[in-house]
């Protein structure tokens, strides 16, 4: 199963590959590409996408809500940073209120996934 970091200030997981990432989330799939991603919610950062400073891979990535987290969680989801649909898949929250975490991401404009992750483990505490 994936990998857990908890470097910086938040955890979160990295999975090698859209398949070993809905064996560990069945209940928040991440479609392979071409599926349903355009109905999916993402963030881009103004279309340029957020800097990896989480594995420090020097690529940029997007963020993608993904509603689900089994039964009695409605309105809750994941939200994973992928690149723009392909591999890897990092799990930067679980089990968070997407509506929020949506808002949360969009009123702060995080450029880095460092920022969101943060965001999302951190502010998610308070509410």
């Amino acid at each position: 199963m994936g990998v857990v970091y908890r470097e910086k200030s938040a955890p979160f997981a990295v999975f090698e590959s859209i398949a070993e990432y809905n064996t560990a989330y069945p209940d928040a799939q991440m479609p392979h590409l071409g599926e349903a991603q355009p109905r999916l919610r993402s963030f881009t950062c103004a279309a340029s996408g957020l800097w990896d400073d989480l594995t420090v891979s020097g690529y940029k990535y997007t963020l993608t809500f993904l509603p689900g987290g089994g039964p009695g969680s409605e309105g809750e989801g994941v939200v994973v940073a992928t690149r723009w649909g392909n591999p890897p898949v990092l799990l930067l929250a679980r089990r968070i209120p997407l509506r929020w975490a949506w808002e949360v991401v969009t009123k702060a404009w995080p450029t880095t996934l460092d920022s969101a992750a943060r965001l999302l483990n951190v502010t998610s505490r308070d509410r």
